[in-house]
């Protein structure tokens, strides 16, 4: 079956042994590939010279229920398929409830990317699992491919606990979009904007050293695991001790008179470069740039009663003025997969994810994406 959706791009649904969608996952399993290479250890190639696809990810076809082409003018240019996860193994000791569907194998060439069409294809995908019954649509995709998590973010799914046979990855990261809710969600009440003033203040100022204690607080709740490693550390004081001495200017949000949100900016070694670099072919330089114009926005906080009243805004955008005061071309963050409020603060400001940068550019936090924005 194939739907024309505007002249010379139509989808078609195929078989998944279809000759163009093996062409198109060859293509897409050898550019994963060279993206995940650990440097001086290439691919494991077979006899006829190929990548020995990984045996962990391999698909039952038998459990896809849609495979999607999208095609321009004809030639195939896109893949997806969609399989039922209802009642299987999560890998995390438990099943997918019913009704749980996954993407996999979403790709666009390389010659057609930049048009739209990895938007185009998402939405044919949610209406295939939607006719199919499907309620909760997840997928995995991994920290060294920002654009396709950018997609991801800004077609409204957020992170979900890491899943399936990479759920023990640490540069693994999964998301989730309900397509039906399971009950209406109630209308959010109007939240008045508040008159915010802002002040800069020493890293160690009351008001400041408060609002990063309740941050603490926070994470405590949503991030358990971390207590352990700041525990070895010294503590919560101690280490909000040594994040200071690299802060190069922190700032008070008040409303009212009262603080209400904090936010503070520090050097960093990714530079202007790691937000254009090309996430296939540059990979092995991004780790090198020494940041020239790049700084880094931390310990953004607002008080939970402040919030969607335009102070945590006003906190990103004076941090930004104050890195373009200090000659920077570039800020980036990194923020919580168990936060995703503040993702859609940052996307809807314009930032976009990033590949791991300077000091995690090893990717070993489970729990962080990175995103940035040129200034």
């Amino acid at each position: 079956m194939t739907a024309e959706l505007v002249a010379g791009v139509a989808i078609e649904t195929v078989r998944w042994d279809h000759p163009d969608a093996v062409r198109l996952r060859a293509e897409q399993q050898h550019e994963i590939d060279l993206r995940y290479a650990q440097p001086g250890r290439p691919p494991e190639t077979g006899p006829d010279g190929l990548p020995v696809p990984d045996a962990r990810d391999q698909v039952d076809p038998s459990n896809v229920f849609a495979t999607l082409l999208l095609r321009v003018d004809g030639v195939a240019a896109a893949h997806a398929a969609v399989r039922d996860l209802s009642g299987r193994d999560d890998y995390r000791g438990g099943t997918h409830p019913d009704a749980t569907a996954e993407v996999k194998r979403v790709y666009v060439a390389e010659s057609f990317r930049g048009r739209g069409l990895a938007r185009t294809l998402m939405e044919a995908v949610e209406d295939a699992a939607r006719a199919a019954g499907a309620r909760h649509l997840i997928l995995e995709t991994g920290l060294m491919q920002p654009e396709s998590v950018g997609l991801y973010l800004r077609m409204g799914y957020d992170p979900v606990e890491s899943f399936g046979v990479w759920s023990s990855e640490p540069g693994s990261r999964c998301f989730g979009k309900r397509l039906v809710p399971a009950r209406p969600a109630p209308a959010a009440r109007p939240v008045a904007r508040v008159a915010v003033e802002l002040r800069e203040v020493p890293w160690d100022d009351p008001d400041a050293a408060s609002l990063r204690r309740a941050m603490w607080a926070f994470h405590q709740e949503r991030y358990p695991e971390m207590v352990p490693d700041v525990a070895v550390r010294g503590g919560h004081d101690a280490v909000d001790a040594e994040r200071g001495r690299t802060a190069l200017a922190t700032f008070v949000a008040t409303a009212d008179g009262r603080p209400v949100g904090c936010a503070t900016l520090a050097p960093s070694q990714a530079g202007p470069e790691h937000l254009t670099a090309d996430p296939l072919h540059g990979i092995a330089g991004l780790g090198a740039t020494r940041g020239a114009g790049g700084f880094e926005m931390r310990s953004v906080f607002v008080d939970p009663s402040a919030r969607r009243t335009g102070v945590g805004t006003a906190l990103v955008r004076r941090v930004e003025d104050e890195a373009r005061a200090r000659g920077g071309r570039a800020l980036y963050l990194g923020t919580g997969i168990r936060q995703p409020e503040a993702l859609r603060l940052y996307v809807g400001l314009g930032y976009r994810p990033v590949l791991p940068y300077p000091p995690h550019a090893d990717a070993d936090d489970p729990l962080l994406l990175f995103l940035g924005r040129p200034l």
